[in-house]
């Protein structure tokens, strides 16, 4: 879809206009429908892997004794057949409710030997596990688990949805409590988990205390190759900063980029993802929707990163949950809509080769099916789009292929 669709995505306009383009001859297809024995309710969004292998978890279902027999949630994976249009489900693990924890709720991170990274929050104050793939073809999945919050001093994960970050096999993320300056939630905290000789230990690297630099984390992306980690809060109106490691031992360094500040100017920024040339994009709630915006890095002598925003976008008043990158410079993204009037919809954001100017296309609109409420878009096999669908009111939720 990267050559086929994108080529479809043109025009030009300084800021992405609010009527969107709508790309003819692209489908939505249901490629699989949750249920109970699968797992159902996804709350988070999918991955995908080199091999077109979808990877996501279910917060309900499964054989796990939470919720009077409901289960307490899944990790799955959807594999294409190389043959054939066919797709493959297998469940990779059955959470329990014990100390592996119960109902995770954030997209999974793929390691660079395969192994899937996650966390849940529900049974305890979060447990980090990871999921390595099977030694031989047909084999089982083997779950670990990393690290159990204690809910005091480490934090807790009970108020997060983003992603963990996996760098050189050192995991990032951030999790709630901390400082009593934020209200009872906390601050917030950027961790560190690192394995020595068969264990994980936990480090906090930063701990939020609701000044300049906000606090109560929504999302980390970087690793160490970009020399920091970006991350977005909420408190207020929200800021994105970035951390940089000392060159010693000491703490790391925080770097306020921006701040948000409500009405136009958009507020609790979320969903980062790193452009080329150390650009930073992400999504941020606005009266009419919500806005994409893209944080560039001072250029020569200048002071002060720039934020600029590239698109407003309102579909039925309904703002962008998640943005990704497609390659070439494109952002995809999902608008997860209602249970009533709009089903949600998916959106692509092109760069134009000859000014400064993005081009909003609407991809798809479900309210032509296949199901309901997308929370995320990525690229995957043979270059389509995929994502997962929170499903209507009969609906357990259900995975999906965008392709011409």
């Amino acid at each position: 879809m990267n050559s086929r669709l994108w080529a479809l995505v043109g025009g030009a306009s300084l800021v992405a206009a609010m009527s969107p383009v709508a790309i003819a001859g692209v489908n939505a297809t249901s490629l699989f429908e949750f249920d109970s024995a699968s797992g159902y309710s996804p709350a988070a969004g999918v991955i995908t892997d080199s091999r077109g292998t979808i990877f996501g978890t279910t917060t309900i279902g499964g054989i796990g004794p939470c919720l009077a027999g409901a289960g307490c949630g899944t990790v799955y994976a959807l594999s294409p057949s190389a043959a054939s249009s066919t797709w493959t489900f297998e469940k990779l693990y059955d959470f329990q409710g014990g100390q592996d924890g119960s109902a995770p709720s954030a997209p999974l991170t793929l390691g660079a030997d395969g192994t899937l990274y996650g966390y849940t929050t529900g049974g305890t104050p979060g447990t980090i596990f990871r999921l390595r793939p099977p030694e031989v073809v047909g084999g089982s999945w083997s779950f670990e688990i990393l690290y159990v919050f204690r809910g005091n001093g480490d934090g807790n994960l009970l108020d997060v949805n983003a992603p963990l970050v996996y760098s050189h096999g050192v995991l990032y993320g951030i999790a709630s409590g901390g400082s009593q300056a934020c209200a009872q939630i906390g601050c917030g905290s950027v961790f560190r988990l690192t394995e020595r000789g068969g264990s994980w230990s936990l480090k906090t690297l930063f701990r939020f205390s609701g000044m300049a630099d906000s606090g109560e984390p929504t999302w980390i992306a970087g690793t160490l190759r970009e020399r920091a980690l970006y991350v977005s809060t909420r408190l207020g109106r929200g800021a994105v900063v970035a951390l940089t490691p000392p060159a010693g031992t000491g703490a790391w360094i925080e770097h306020v980029l921006t701040t948000f500040h409500g009405d136009g100017d958009g507020e609790w920024p979320t969903s980062l993802v790193l452009g080329s040339g150390g650009m930073v994009f992400g999504i941020a709630a606005e009266a009419r929707g919500g806005l994409v915006f893209e944080l560039a890095r001072p250029a020569g002598n200048a002071s002060g990163w720039t934020r600029t925003t590239i698109s407003v976008i309102s579909e039925h008043g309904y703002g962008p949950v998640s943005l990704a990158s497609a390659g070439g410079g494109v952002l995809i993204g999902a608008i997860e809509g209602d249970f009533d009037f709009f089903a949600g919809a998916v959106f692509a954001l092109t760069p134009m080769r000859h000014s400064d100017g993005w081009k909003y296309s609407l991809l798809w609109n479900f309210n032509q099916g296949p199901d309901r409420n997308p929370l995320n878009v990525v690229t995957g096999w043979r270059g389509n789009l995929f994502g997962v669908l929170q499903g209507g009111d009969s609906s357990a939720g259900s995975l999906f292929e965008l392709h011409r």
